[in-house]
């Protein structure tokens, strides 16, 4: 894929547009775009593609450019979440995002110079920095659109043409009355990221930090959030207890009810997880 070639047209940007790749996930590939010779502030200027109400600062361009086109089985509203991420930015938590294409595969935000993951460069436990991040990110006052688990689940089922009979299969359906319970609670119902890697915090000289890949973002339980967080950075048992005890602390709960609630929600997590790789797999196949 010619990304330089389909940016250069969408972003008018200059011959001297320069692209690298970058480590990605399981299913986007990422690059960095940078055109010295122009700069965000030029991109508005006449062009239709960005929206007249995106403020743009006048330093030249360093993008992060996302290709989703593998990603047509997650069922992630990308119209949605590039909307939610404009409030995250709003807010100072998250990169500006600056243009997505109209067919939903390139999806295109700055990138954030002179930042380091936190994952290489802080010397404190992981389990602190991301109960602190969690800690910050389920107290915004900003909402999004529920995860409704079950629904996913479904989808992710459908996806992956699982046999009603299959052991996993079995287990969505067993655990499916304890999902619906959990996203009914209302005092544990926030914001969530649901793909908090420590990769994905980034930490800017002076202190601040960014976070990146919002996709999954949803309205949902936090525990679900905590679970899904320590499965992904595969922490063990006692550093995913550490990382509850802290978010607990900081949140002013009960320790000892928070544990539990983590234990039930990383069932569901590694669930969730199953069938995520099993909807991926068939589609890989395809």
């Amino acid at each position: 894929m010619d990304i330089i070639a389909t940016l250069q047209k969408a972003l008018n940007l200059s011959e001297s547009a320069d692209v690298s790749v970058h480590p990605a996930g399981a299913v986007n590939r990422v690059y960095r775009v940078q055109d010295p010779a122009n700069s965000l502030l030029s991109l508005s200027e006449g062009n239709p593609h960005i929206t007249a109400h995106q403020k743009l600062e006048d330093v030249p361009i360093d993008l992060a450019v996302k290709w989703l086109g593998d990603d047509d089985f997650s069922g992630v509203e990308r119209k949605h979440q590039f909307t939610l991420q404009q409030q995250l930015y709003g807010v100072g938590i998250a990169p500006q995002p600056i243009w997505l294409s109209d067919d939903e595969t390139i999806w295109v935000e700055q990138w954030e110079s002179h930042s380091v993951s936190a994952g290489l460069s802080s010397t404190r436990p992981p389990s602190h920095t991301l109960a602190e991040t969690l800690a910050r990110i389920h107290s915004l006052s900003i909402t999004a659109r529920p995860l409704n688990l079950v629904a996913r689940w479904q989808h992710y089922c459908n996806a992956a043409k699982l046999d009603t009979s299959k052991d996993l299969y079995l287990r969505a359906r067993a655990f499916q009355n304890n999902v619906i319970k959990s996203e009914q609670d209302d005092e544990d119902c926030v914001l969530c990221h649901n793909d908090l890697l420590i990769n994905h915090l980034l930490l800017g000289t002076n202190s601040t930090i960014k976070i990146i890949d919002w996709e999954y973002a949803a309205m949902g339980n936090r525990y679900f959030d905590l679970a899904s967080c320590c499965l992904i950075n595969k922490l063990n048992k006692n550093e995913s207890e550490e990382l509850v005890a802290h978010y607990a602390n900081i949140m002013n709960v009960d320790e000892g009810d928070a544990m539990d609630k983590f234990k039930l929600h990383s069932d569901i997590v590694h669930i969730t997880n199953d069938l995520w790789f099993a909807a991926l797999n068939a589609n890989k196949s395809n």
